[in-house]
């Protein structure tokens, strides 16, 4: 699987049928793509992460999502890393 780090932005967008959202967005040299977008529900105001996934729109509570960065910033690390950190420790 290909890896890009395009450039990316962050818009709010206003619609008049769907409140007020923020989209994570990236552009290349002819088009822009709406990675994720934060909307509010209709009915409570709850924050929702919104992906498309399989041609399928896919809501995850933001609390999930901020969650995972949390535990990602601690947690997450690469594997150069844990050649440094972990596995040389072991022969040492």
């Amino acid at each position: 699987m290909k890896i890009i780090k395009p450039k990316t932005e962050i818009l709010f967008l206003g619609t008049q049928d769907q409140g007020k959202q923020l989209a994570i967005n990236f552009s290349n040299s002819t088009t822009s793509y709406d990675v994720l977008t934060i909307l509010a529900d209709e009915g409570n105001e709850s924050l929702w992460v919104e992906l498309i996934v399989e041609n399928k729109l896919v809501q995850i509570p933001i609390e999930v999502v901020e969650k995972a960065i949390e535990l990602a910033k601690e947690e997450v690390h690469s594997e150069s890393w844990y050649e440094k950190n972990v596995y040389n420790a072991f022969t040492e």
